[in-house]
């Protein structure tokens, strides 16, 4: 019998072995930033930190309490971002990869109206620079789809809401989103919250709305006292979909960061995803 155990030890560990030594060593390193804003830039370092470690094919290596320079040393690839204000009002994100001895340089530099746009972009954009680095053509989300795929779904009430019932994924700050058949659902946040939501659809368009009070918590995006400030005053949060094949795709209305605005946010419109797991 402890023959048997010992094979069956040796066997895992030959299937497994392949996985465990593919994968590429990365040194994660601290955010480059001249903003004053240091919990802000703490949070987008955490959520990139997250989204890396989620990814396939690489082992990463915490060191985000170093400032990565051209004398660290590092024999993995190193990989930090960099993020600034600009005279507009926006936020310039920079993404850097880089292989040890410099033999390859990958960077992604994006500009965004709002630091939410940041986080919301955290995966694919940490997706794409990764697929530079390895050596592969970018090529747009869109055009990889069916042309099936990507014409609108349109079905009677009853019919959509039993299509799309599910588990739904997209949003870098939300856990996961579950729809049921019902015409009633939940968002669950990576904080801990949760939200009640309504679902009813319109033709083509499915209409996402959220329940009961406005609570802070559903803006994880916002700093804390923005956040508390926006919420006592914030309309429901509602998203705006459209079915294609296994995604839904449509807009969000929430609280957005807003220099302009005394609170330091005002309602906004953000372009969203999501994916049926």
């Amino acid at each position: 019998m402890q023959a048997h155990r010992n094979l069956a030890v040796y066997i895992t560990v030959i299937l497994l072995s392949p996985l465990i030594f593919s994968a590429e060593p990365v040194d994660f390193f601290a955010t480059a930033s001249s903003s004053e804003d240091a919990n802000m830039i703490k949070m987008t370092t955490d959520l990139f930190f997250a989204q890396f470690q989620a990814v396939d094919g690489y082992t990463v290596h915490d060191r985000r309490n170093e400032q990565y320079s051209r004398s660290t040393e590092t024999a993995n690839i190193a990989f930090y971002a960099e993020i600034q204000e600009d005279a507009e009002g926006g936020w310039i994100c920079t993404l850097n990869a880089i292989r040890s001895g410099g033999k390859q340089n990958v960077s992604s530099t994006k500009k965004y109206d709002t630091y939410y746009k940041i986080l919301l972009d955290a995966k694919p954009s940490l997706e794409n620079l990764l697929r530079n680095l390895s050596g592969n053509i970018d090529i747009p989300q869109a055009s990889q789809q069916s042309e099936k795929n990507m014409q609108p779904v349109s079905l009677a009430a009853e019919e959509m809401l039993d299509t799309i019932a599910g588990t739904w994924e997209g949003e870098s700050l939300i856990e996961k989103i579950l729809i049921l058949r019902g015409g009633r659902g939940f968002v669950i946040f990576k904080n801990g919250a949760s939200m009640n939501v309504s679902v009813t659809v319109d033709g083509s368009t499915i209409r996402i709305r959220q329940n009961g009070k406005p609570n802070a918590s559903f803006f994880p995006e916002l700093p804390r006292s923005q956040a508390l400030k926006g919420a006592a005053e914030a309309g429901p949060i509602e998203w705006n979909m459209t079915l294609y094949g296994n995604t839904l795709s449509g807009t969000k209305t929430t609280l957005v960061a807003d220099k302009k605005a005394e609170s330091g946010v005002s309602p906004g419109r953000i372009d969203v995803t999501w994916t049926k797991r």
